[in-house]
């Protein structure tokens, strides 16, 4: 269906994002200048106006260009309608929502009158985010909850991936005992781990599609590993190397000893 571009709505409570992207509506002009096509922009129709639910970023390059008539998929209902139907977009194609624009759609779907009711389960279906994100933004005490609980987390792993009790001030210097206290790259690369741990966890829990998101994982981390086993047989070759080395001077020693 053809309609005037300055009949549709874009005003609705529809708009899901914090902000659009200039870059990619830009892209888009050229594109749509190169003659490539888009999927069409998704409107909810009231009988007299077309609210905008799924295109902004099009909707926007469309206006740049000069249109002033555009194909729309439109269904019927109202602005309410028009407003659940926005929480559908961008779930699985266009320019991936940020953690911003996923919070703003849950704050935007508890607004919607009596979404207020619906479990953060179904509302997470219907956001495309995490039930624990919801409760999250519903609750602020559940949100301080779920950090405390990460925290928590951390440091339990970093305490037992050090093998020893966390290292506290004393007034004296004692030996350390072997394989207990870590040094300060050991340190540094054991925090590293545990901050890609959580971000790796963050962003399964946030995917449209974690098992694709956990395979991507998977490949990047056996990316790593092969790297890491690499550089281990290097540094084995250069111990064996330095072990020979020491051999053949302290042998050089022992005969100008005697």
């Amino acid at each position: 269906m053809k309609v005037q571009i300055d009949a549709i709505r874009i005003d609705g409570g529809t708009q899901c994002r914090v902000v659009i992207d200039q870059p990619t509506v830009y892209q888009y002009v050229e594109a749509m200048k190169d003659g490539d096509e888009f999927p069409l922009i998704e409107t909810v129709f009231d009988g007299a106006t077309h609210w905008l639910t799924d295109g902004f970023h099009r909707y926007h390059a469309m206006k740049l260009i000069g249109l002033k008539q555009v194909e729309v998929n439109h269904t019927s209902g109202n602005q309410r309608d028009a407003q659940i139907a926005a929480l559908f977009a961008n779930a699985k194609h266009g320019k991936p929502l940020t953690n911003e624009d996923k919070r703003n759609k849950v704050t935007m779907a508890l607004e919607i009158e009596g979404f207020d009711e619906k479990s953060d389960r179904e509302l997470a279906k219907l956001c495309g985010v995490s039930a624990p994100f919801v409760s999250s933004i519903r609750n602020p005490k559940v949100k301080e909850k779920q950090e405390k609980n990460r925290e928590k987390s951390i440091k339990a792993k970093a305490e037992k991936e050090q093998g020893c009790n966390p290292i506290t001030p004393t007034n004296f210097v004692r030996e350390p005992e072997e394989g207990c206290d870590p040094d300060d790259e050991e340190i540094r690369v054991s925090e590293m781990a545990l901050q890609a741990d959580q971000d790796a966890m963050y962003k399964l829990l946030e995917s449209d599609d974690a098992l694709k998101t956990a395979y991507d994982e998977i490949k990047r981390l056996n990316l790593v590993k092969a790297g890491l086993e690499a550089r281990i047989a290097g540094l084995m070759n250069e111990k064996n190397e330095a072990i020979k080395m020491v051999k053949n001077l302290q042998s050089q020693l022992d005969k100008r000893k005697k």
